[in-house]
């Protein structure tokens, strides 16, 4: 499993709602590999979203996707933050 965390700033709460209505109804369908989309609003303009892919190839051709686009937008301030899921530890 591979994850990933984005850190992301918005300029206005219009673009940040949009981006929240993407993630649960059209990026879960649309993204190669994907397992989960958990999204933490910060406040109206500031979310982290973790994203859970099968492998980090599926996550590769993801960012061509969205994670692209996103840091093209002058609006959207984007950090990303990725690696293999070995290093997460689970109590169970």
């Amino acid at each position: 499993m591979f994850v990933r965390v984005v850190n992301i700033k918005f300029s206005s709460k219009i673009e940040a709602d949009a981006m929240n209505a993407l993630a649960k109804h059209e990026m879960i369908n649309n993204l190669p590999g994907i397992l989960s989309i958990e999204v933490v609003r910060i406040n109206d303009l500031h979310s982290i979203v973790i994203n859970k892919f099968d492998c980090k190839d599926s996550a590769e051709k993801s960012k061509e996707i969205y994670i692209n686009k996103m840091k093209s937008n002058p609006n959207i301030k984007v950090e990303i933050f990725e690696g293999d899921r070995s290093f997460i530890v689970e109590n169970s």
